[in-house]
């Protein structure tokens, strides 16, 4: 019976670990929130999209981009107007030669058609020659007229024109321009990082052959239908063309090619993005992106100074100092053509106005972008505010840690604005604000709400240290706590990882200690999985008993079955960890059955529970032995003799370092080598050399001839060609 101080030690223990359990899952909680709070930050799934959105959507309604008159960038407008003037769209191409010709009078630089002109003018003649056949005086008269694509394409030989590409996934693609804008990457493959249209459709060849470039006019607004972002640089079956804004861009600076900078994924890090990084024009300019190339779009509220009607084009009515040394852009305006786009603002726009508003922020360089160091802050601000918060909730009084959420939160907002306003920086301040009340509730809540049973408690905490039928047993029998310890047979399982200690010399502790600790679990696991007790763990050894605190009348096979599990998982790692470029050695095993003295041990400060005995020094000797043999499993006779279905080979007959008795030891084998001619020949060669009979070494010879990889058969035949002779083996060194 155990004395009075004895109880009090064992409760005053058991508080104490009680108490390390609370703290433990009160840090667990915390952590684990902010795990899941990275991985959503980084891997940014759908709903964070939403959150960020519609953030950047309330920054741009409080602070929208200004409406700026001197941007060298004018619209002449396909509107309602003109189409009642001239007729329904698509206008002869006589009528766009006209626009284009009156613009270039006026002295236009540049002019953009935000158009997609890539079948034959169905009003030329030739193309109206086809409704009346047969008919020679109308084919004489039309053929004296020039063909309305022919004369639109002298018009933009004569002018600097920018064309359109539409960006489709369909099988089938139109024209393409044969000589988009030149690219250079440098840094990497551009391509990588751009979406793939499967192709698109230009303008006509003869028409895209006199044009000064092309871009590509597809805007895809977001899955709420607004437009907040456009690329810069598009990939259409495999080739890379601009923007259309990027590309008059480059007409208009007389650049001849653009270069992609790419950041590869080597040389990014905790504060750089891998992708494209920018688009630089020539010497004179850069702009940064995204690393898909998008940039984000400053909305500004339409504005129609910039614009002017076709129809007014046509007639001459528009000053031409309004339109001399710009951009201009063609494109359709009117309703009715349905080319319309929403903004963050929540205006229903053109889509032409998603290039116009490009245009004028390449110009300037006032467009948005994300920050490249904003993860790196976000986490930043959830670590550092955690320590905070714990600190308070655990020495101060609730209603600072609730203060500081407050100024926590107000100041990321105001970061926010700040970042959008001054530096042009799309900053998402929600989220982080909602990561910071999660970390709050985290660590507050467990505080007043962690109210287990204290029997569920014990359990939870002892399984942490000890078996988990150990802690059943405790359970069930606490008398069992008492210091002492009975004989008892138990096999047990010992194993050893080969050359771990020359791996700490080479790699990160944070690599070996990630590798040891997954390698140690799926050990561990196993040996609870056939009901073993873990006995200990000794850096990168595990032992385990079977039959110890629970008697198991099968314990020899429980143990060998154990083993040969361990061993396949070690095996299957270390292979892994090797094709990783990891020389993750391999698990040696030594299991071994034997009288052993188990139970409590140490006094009123520590108490352990193991056995004592020869038996478990056999098995570590035996795995021990693997090193010698070359095996990766050593399994002794007394084990052996208690598993009926054992099959293994007999590896001899050891006297092992510091015995005078030998102790037979064996190598299992899996079914398939069962009766293979391999084990045969081996079995054969063994009893030679067991009788002393003058054939051993021929036979191990011939044995090795055909089996070079046999580690067991190499081992005895070395000891053969040293003159050995015979099964018994004295281990003079462990």
């Amino acid at each position: 019976m155990r004395s009075a101080s004895s109880c009090k030690a064992e409760f005053r223990k058991a508080e104490a670990m009680r108490k390390l359990l609370t703290h433990s899952l009160r840090l667990l909680l915390p952590l684990g929130v902010l795990c899941a709070l990275l991985i959503v930050q980084f891997e940014d799934p759908l709903f964070r999209m939403r959150i960020r959105d519609l953030a950047f959507d309330q920054l741009q309604k409080l602070h929208p981009a200004p409406y700026v008159d001197d941007i060298p960038v004018r619209v002449v407008a396909i509107d309602d107007p003109s189409l009642a003037a001239v007729g329904q769209w698509p206008w002869p191409r006589t009528v766009m030669a006209q626009v284009v010709d009156q613009l270039t009078a006026w002295g236009a630089r540049v002019v953009v058609m935000d158009l997609i002109l890539a079948e034959p003018d169905r009003t030329s003649p030739e193309q109206v020659r086809q409704f009346w056949p047969d008919n020679a005086a109308l084919d004489a008269m039309l053929a004296k007229f020039p063909s309305h694509d022919q004369i639109l394409a002298e018009s933009m030989a004569r002018s600097r024109v920018v064309t359109g590409v539409l960006a489709h996934n369909q099988s089938a693609s139109g024209p393409l321009p044969e000589r988009p804008a030149r690219f250079v990457s440098q840094g990497g493959d551009a391509r990588d990082w751009l979406k793939d249209w499967a192709g698109g459709t230009g303008f006509l060849p003869p028409l895209s052959a006199n044009a000064a470039g092309a871009g590509v006019v597809t805007v895809v607004p977001d899955y709420d239908g607004i437009l907040r972002s456009v690329p810069l640089v598009h990939l259409l079956g495999g080739r890379v063309y601009p923007s259309l804004a990027l590309d008059a861009l480059r007409v208009y600076m007389g650049e001849e090619a653009l270069s992609l900078q790419v950041r590869p994924a080597t040389e990014a890090g905790w504060l750089r993005d891998a992708g494209i990084s920018g688009v630089g024009l020539g010497s004179t300019a850069f702009l940064p992106t995204a690393p898909d190339s998008r940039v984000w779009l400053h909305a500004r509220p339409q504005n129609t100074e910039r614009y002017v009607s076709a129809i007014d084009v046509l007639t001459g009515q528009v000053d031409p100092q309004r339109i001399k040394g710009r951009i201009v852009l063609i494109g359709a305006t009117s309703a009715g053509l349905g080319d319309m786009v929403r903004t963050p603002l929540g205006e229903a726009v053109p889509g032409l106005e998603g290039h116009l508003q490009l245009m004028e922020q390449l110009l300037t360089g006032e467009y948005l972008l994300r920050p490249s160091w904003e993860n790196a802050l976000v986490t930043a601000v959830w670590g550092l505010s955690g320590l905070l918060l714990a600190v308070m909730l655990g020495r101060l009084r609730p209603v600072w840690a609730v203060a500081f959420l407050g100024a926590g939160t107000t100041g990321l907002l105001l970061l926010s604005v700040y970042l959008f306003r001054s530096q042009q920086l799309l900053f998402d301040p929600l989220f982080p604000c909602v990561g910071l009340l999660a970390i709050f509730l985290s660590l507050a809540v467990p505080r007043y709400l962690l109210t287990e049973h204290e029997q569920r408690w014990i359990k939870n905490a002892f399984s942490r240290y000890v078996s988990p039928n150990r802690v059943k047993y405790l359970q069930e029998h606490p008398e069992t706590l008492a210091l002492g310890g009975e004989y008892r047979e138990c096999s047990f399982v010992m194993t050893d990882l080969a050359g771990f200690t020359a791996m700490m010399e080479k790699y990160e502790p944070s690599l070996l200690s990630a590798l040891l600790n997954e390698y140690l679990d799926g050990m561990i696991a196993i040996a609870f999985s056939h009901e073993g007790t873990l006995d200990r763990i000794v850096g990168d050894a595990v032992a385990v008993m079977f039959s110890a605190p629970v008697a198991q009348p099968d314990h020899a096979a429980r143990a060998l079955a154990c083993a040969l599990a361990m061993d396949q998982f070690a095996h299957h790692f270390s292979t892994q960890q090797q094709a990783r470029g990891i020389p993750f050695g391999k698990t040696r095993i030594g299991v071994n059955t034997g009288d052993v003295l188990v139970g409590n041990f140490g006094g009123q400060v520590m108490l352990d529970y193991r056995a004592l005995g020869d038996a478990i020094n056999t098995a570590a000797r035996l795995e021990t032995l693997n090193n010698h043999l070359g095996t990766r499993i050593a399994v002794s006779a007394s084990t052996a003799e208690q598993c009926p279905h054992f099959r293994g080979r007999p590896a001899g007959s050891w006297v092992l370092k510091g015995k005078h008795i030998s102790t037979p030891v064996f190598e299992p084998l899996t079914p398939e080598e069962i009766g293979s001619d391999r084990i045969t020949a081996y079995l054969a060669a063994y009893q030679l050399m067991d009788a002393f009979a003058p054939g051993a070494l021929a036979a191990f010879q011939a044995l090795y001839e055909r089996y070079p990889d046999d580690a067991l058969v190499g081992y005895h035949l070395r000891r053969l060609q040293a003159g050995e002779n015979g099964s018994l083996i004295v281990m003079e060194r462990k």
